[in-house]
């Protein structure tokens, strides 16, 4: 039977090592023929042509290929692959639609298949690959690619030469390791030439037996410890039996690795077929100076012995104390105990093949005789947002580690936090994570020391904090609206909610003509019981941006922006000159005016223009000028005049009504 390999395998495949990648044409020779790379464009608006040279130094056309046009074609050309190809082949109805898929966008190419571009029967389907089959005689084949285009234009692309048949396929599988699953056997191994296998051969047989046999296997690549292996599942065992297995690994073109070596695995469906420990327990004898082991177990098959495992971590470093006959259903451990060590046990049956599944982990620890009477001293207090920070004395030194406890209120019920801590200072840190809410609360905290003998101290004084949660309410529904030359802001009170909150910070930013005129900053800042302000600082003519947030008690303790609000400020307000006047004399045009008392005036602006004419700026005058001469005129023509204020912000007034003059 083929290999099946399935889309998920090669995709994680794809994400850990390259896939072989081809650049541009090339050849290759399998059993029974050669196959021919044209170049990684797929052809769809043009065609590949394949020519074979002859014996007699003639170029045969032998192929035009393209890419295919529907999901159909792509099944049906993975379904006429040659006999040594098809044979480890047996894609499923998925594997062509993710082709169909990938190819069919415009913008695709043969790098759009991810781990499939490498693989001569993926190169075949989508038009850039063909396999000249049924070749017999030994030599070396030529051939030329060209491209076509629709037109019938030909464009060389190159020749390439074959050695046919193939050179062996070096690629060698190499055992890595085997897993017993409930129902099948799992092994994985890695293949030295990766980027050009494509899958494994398994072959079967009954231990020390020599009929092996091909078995149907499912091929995943996948990656174990940062290494891509292949892995194989066998599916059909039978308790009890020990199987041997030999893989071999091949390529795409279906030409056939090195065999690896023999894996031999005993197989259990699962561990409890051995037999499972019941009843462990774990009972310290510190007057005898050890600790005395007693189960029983229900025996599934036969069992040769007991063994004890033992450690002083719950998770790693255990090793075997001693293996038991499997009569025996009680030990007293005594073998380089020392006191006030916690000491971890499990068990396991054995029957010679296997072991059954692990007992449950038990812990024990031989007690010291000594008091601990005094908590641990000066115990203080600081926290920044939720995060909590404990400072406290150690006393003596016989002090293996110190308990945290935690209360939500000044006087409520303590409750241990679960970790242990483990510090021989003199001065000793922690820091507790507070959780987030949108209420305040009172959180208190004490400690206690234990010594080596186990023995728990009292705990110390308390000490508390108030934390607002964390998540300030928001203040909303902003508004913003014109009151005279000022802007009026308005939100939601939101303080009822946390009791913590103390302020709001009001932050603003101007935009003039859709751009930034001024970035965002804080405004002002008003007390919790304010939700209103009025800005005076604004100016007609620009967009102003507000937004508000809460503020608490703690240094950065605050809530989120409220949605920003924008209000404009209209020109209107720019106020222009009044009562201008133009009295002409004999030689000049004496102008006169009066400016608004502002002091945010930049400059006076006059402008004049003679009868029919464009007005056109006169003078710039400065900011407090009321009057102008001008001696520019000539006798018998009438000239018209106005008047413009420039302000600060760059924004102009209206021009006055136009006032004219005859010298």
């Amino acid at each position: 039977m083929g290999t099946r390999i399935y889309i998920l395998a090669l995709l994680s495949w794809f994400a850990v090592i390259p896939f072989a990648k081809a650049q541009s044409y090339s050849g290759k020779a399998y059993a029974t023929g050669n196959f021919i790379f044209c170049g990684k464009e797929l052809p769809k608006n043009f065609s590949y042509l394949v020519e074979k040279k002859s014996e007699k130094g003639d170029w045969i056309s032998v192929a035009e290929l393209k890419a295919p046009v529907n999901l159909s074609e792509c099944r049906a050309r993975l379904s006429l692959l040659p006999k040594v190809v098809a044979s480890v082949s047996a894609f499923d109805s998925e594997t062509a639609d993710f082709i169909w898929e990938k190819i069919k966008k415009s913008s695709a190419s043969l790098d759009s298949l991810y781990a499939h571009s490498g693989d001569p029967r993926f190169q075949y389907t989508v038009g850039v690959g063909w396999f000249d089959d049924g070749l017999k005689t030994p030599g070396t084949y030529q051939y030329r690619i060209s491209r076509l285009s629709k037109s019938g234009g030909r464009t060389p692309i190159g020749e390439t030469k074959v050695v046919f048949p193939a050179k062996p396929f070096e690629a060698e599988a190499i055992p890595l390791r085997y897993k017993i699953n409930l129902g099948n056997i799992e092994i994985s191994y890695d293949i030295t030439d990766i980027k050009n296998a494509v899958g494994l051969k398994l072959y079967r047989s009954i231990y020390q037996k020599t009929a092996f046999k091909e078995i149907g296997v499912k091929t995943l690549f996948t990656n174990e410890k940062g290494k891509m292996v292949a892995v194989l599942n066998d599916d059909d065992v039978k308790t009890g039996l020990t199987y041997s297995y030999v893989a071999v690994p091949y390529d795409g073109l279906g030409n056939m690795g090195k065999r690896a070596e023999t894996v031999n695995v005993y197989f259990v469906t699962k561990q409890a077929d051995v037999g499972l420990i019941t009843q462990f327990t774990v009972t310290p004898q510190p007057e005898k100076g050890g600790n005395l082991l007693k189960w029983d177990y229900n025996q599934a098959g036969f069992v040769s012995s007991v063994e004890v495992y033992r450690s002083t971590s719950y998770e790693k470093d255990y090793r075997r104390v001693v293996s038991l006959p499997s009569t025996q259903k009680e030990y007293f451990d005594e073998e380089n105990l020392a006191p006030s060590i916690a000491y971890y046990y499990y068990l396991v049956l054995n029957n010679g093949q296997g072991n059954s599944m692990p007992s449950t982990r038990v812990p024990a620890i031989l007690q010291g005789k000594r008091e601990n009477f005094i908590p641990p001293q000066d115990l203080s207090l600081t926290r920044n947002s939720n995060v909590v920070k404990l400072q406290f004395r150690r006393v003596g030194y016989d002090v293996r580690g110190y308990y945290v406890y935690r209360a939500n209120g000044y006087s409520s019920e303590l409750h241990q936090l679960p970790r242990m801590i483990h510090s021989t200072d003199s001065l000793v840190v922690y820091t507790d994570t507070l959780p987030l809410s949108n209420r305040s609360s009172v959180y208190s905290y004490a400690v206690a020391s234990i010594n080596t003998s186990y023995n728990i101290s009292p705990v110390s004084n308390r000490v508390n904090t108030v934390f607002s949660g964390g998540q300030l309410p928001v203040p909303d529904k902003l508004n913003a609206m014109l009151e005279n030359d000022e802007v009026r802001l308005v939100w939601n009170d939101v303080s009822g909610l946390n009791s913590a909150l103390s302020a709001y910070e009001v932050y603003r930013k101007t935009v003039n003509n859709e751009n930034e005129a001024e970035p965002e900053k804080l405004l002002e800042t008003v007390n919790f019981m304010t939700n209103s302000i009025k800005d005076n600082t604004v100016l007609p003519g620009k967009k102003y941006i507000y937004r508000v947030r809460s503020i608490g008690a703690d240094v950065g303790d605050a809530s989120s922006f409220s949605l920003p609000y924008s209000i404009y400020m209209p020109t209107s307000g720019l106020l222009p000159p009044g009562e201008v006047s133009a009295i002409a004399s004999s030689q000049k045009v004496t102008l006169k005016w009066t400016l608004p008392l502002l002091e945010d005036i930049e400059s006076v602006l006059l402008y004049r223009a003679a009868e029919n004419e464009k007005a056109t700026l006169l003078k710039t005058l400065d900011a407090k000028a009321e009057s102008y001469d001008d001696a520019s005129v000539k006798k018998g023509t009438i000239y018209y005049y106005f008047v413009v204020i420039k302000y600060k912000n760059g924004l102009e007034s209206k021009p006055t009504d136009s006032v004219s003059a005859k010298v």
